[in-house]
């Protein structure tokens, strides 16, 4: 069984070894025991290995002695989440448990009869103003929907860290953790610019299908036609472009493939070049025809706006697994009242249909309802707020209990959605492509070369193929649609931010295209991650764009 382990991490591009001789049979030994007491085929092991390594971004392709501690925490945390999800009637302590039985005042004390929600919390831990009092509404939906006493404290409420900035793009380009100082003087310094803050301007360029369209209709013809015309489209581009010559049938066998090399012997032919990027259309610029002005001030002005935009970015779920109180969300929403952004991005999903009340069936409220009271409600005292300043725009998600299973998917703005604020334009996907995408990308690190930034290059795969779903076929659990998705996927000109709401680790990222170019065009990828993981928060990503990559700040934040 140690030879089928092997071979499974070598198809998968990994070796086992270390320094030291011996190292080998050593970690062999270790993965065949992990194999033996989590009961998992060597296959199985091989993924779970790859999930880790994606989520830590380990440098190399080898395994070592001393990833192999990491790697089990990691086999026993997925045990217990199957474990919880098979036996739903088992609880598993942890210290959130001891903590709470621990401490005997609380079912006293009257300010715990209040949900945590409405007492808002800086992120240094001191209370905020009374300021922030609209924001607060009477909870007792919440508590009914969640099953739970109203005077619980939550494991979510009682953490001691709050808004911790984890790690910042500058201007230079550089991913760094900031000091505490650092920080500080990052939010007087954006507090000052944003007051009084102006409000942006939003047009929406692609918002695909319309709403009132039928799905689950696409027939096997739907497929073919989808999936040809993305080949015939492609090979006009290249023919185009002078990379190759006129395009041939692409339904016929051929053994011409997108590569460059040199046949210095006559009969090999050697690659130094795989082509994964699909050129770029000599009228590739935004569909200025199919922009669609969202202001509700009825005026145009010929005025040149400066592209400088103030935004914070958060994908679902919105509430911790143990209740439906939507802690979280009230954490961002208090956030964002402090910081004044010009514009909130929410990815879904809002209604999580993974989240265990959902799935047990175990609310007394239609999901619509949930996501009246629980999400629209607080948006719409967030945005009473802060009046008219700001713009709060929603992407649903397939994992949406509330909305309608098809990719792509309609609501406020469409997923995906081409959109721009104040001219930065904005590209967004709910769907896990980066997840789906590393589990079929093959990769090969140069000899002697340093190990490539696997994440970025992931991202850069959905820009080079100017396709926000660039998979065939799709990932199990993925309800694509191909009779809604010729025009919706379609990516016709690189965004100055996408947005990819995912699984792995948070991320913020500036992706080069066209880098054989003398002005490669530069894009800002953005992973905020989940803004409630578990029992516990997760991350968002605060944005300040400014005219460019080069002078553009993010951070990526945890609560």
């Amino acid at each position: 069984m140690e030879e089928e382990i092997r071979a499974e991490f070598q198809s998968s591009g990994f070796s086992i070894g270390g320094a030291a001789p011996g190292d080998a049979a050593e970690i062999l030994s270790t993965l065949l025991t992990y194999c033996i007491n989590y009961k998992m085929s060597p296959a199985d092991l091989v993924s779970n290995w790859e999930v880790y390594y994606l989520n830590r971004q380990l440098d190399g392709l080898k395994l070592e002695s001393s990833y192999m501690d990491g790697f089990l925490s990691h086999l026993q945390n997925e045990v217990k989440d199957r474990i919880i999800k098979e036996e739903t009637s088992l609880h598993i302590y942890s210290s959130n448990d001891v903590d709470m039985l621990l401490s005997s005042t609380h079912t006293d004390e009257e300010g715990f009869l209040d949900t945590p929600g409405t007492k808002q919390e800086k992120p240094n831990g001191e209370a905020c103003n009374s300021e922030l009092t609209p924001l607060t509404t009477d909870r007792p939906s919440s508590s009914r929907l969640a099953k739970t006493n109203g005077d619980r404290i939550t494991p979510f409420s009682q953490r001691v860290n709050k808004f911790t900035q984890q790690y910042v793009l500058n201007s230079d380009n550089v991913v760094s953790v900031p000091s505490k100082n650092e920080i500080e003087s990052t939010e007087d310094e954006v507090i000052r610019r944003v007051q009084p803050s102006k409000r942006c301007t939003l047009q929406v360029q692609h918002s695909q299908p319309e709403p009132g369209c039928r799905f689950m209709y696409d027939r096997i013809e739907d497929r073919f036609n989808y999936l040809e015309d993305r080949m015939r489209r492609s090979g006009r581009l290249f023919s185009a472009s002078g990379i190759c010559g006129e395009p041939s049938d692409a339904t016929l066998a051929s053994e011409v493939v997108g590569i460059q090399g040199h046949n210095p012997s006559g009969h090999c032919f050697v690659v130094s070049k795989l082509i994964d990027s699909i050129p770029n259309s000599v009228d590739s610029q935004l569909p200025c025809a199919k922009k669609q002005a969202v202001e509700s001030e009825g005026h145009q002005s010929s005025e040149i706006l400066p592209r400088v935009l103030s935004s914070v970015i958060a994908a679902g779920p919105y509430t911790t697994t143990d209740n439906l109180l939507f802690e979280p969300l009230q954490e961002l929403l208090s956030y964002a009242c402090r910081k004044q952004p010009q514009l909130l991005i929410l990815m879904g999903p809002f209604i999580d249909a993974d989240h265990p009340d959902i799935k047990k069936g175990s609310v007394d409220q239609s999901f619509q309802d949930i996501f009246l009271l629980e999400i629209l409600r607080k948006l719409q005292d967030f945005t009473q707020y802060l009046g008219h300043n700001v713009r709060v725009i929603l992407i649903p998600s397939v994992r949406d209990a509330h909305h309608d299973v098809v990719f792509p998917q309609i609501t406020c703005l469409a997923n995906p959605s081409l959109f721009s604020c104040n001219e930065v334009h904005f590209g967004c996907c709910t769907v896990d492509i980066l997840k789906h995408l590393s589990g079929e990308e093959i990769s090969r690190k140069p000899s002697g070369g340093k190990p490539g930034d696997r994440i970025g290059r992931l991202a850069t795969h959905i820009l080079k193929q100017q396709s926000y779903y660039p998979l065939y076929p799709p990932a199990a659990g993925v309800p694509l649609d191909f009779s809604l998705a010729s025009g919706a996927l379609e990516i016709s000109s690189a965004p100055d931010v996408l947005l990819l709401s995912s699984d792995l680790a948070p991320f913020v990222k500036v992706l080069s295209l066209d880098e054989g170019s003398e002005e490669p065009k530069r894009s800002i990828s953005i992973n905020p991650g989940r803004l409630a993981k578990g029992i516990g928060g997760g991350t968002f990503v605060e944005l300040n764009y400014n005219e460019d990559t080069d002078k553009t700040s993010a951070s990526i934040i945890r609560i």
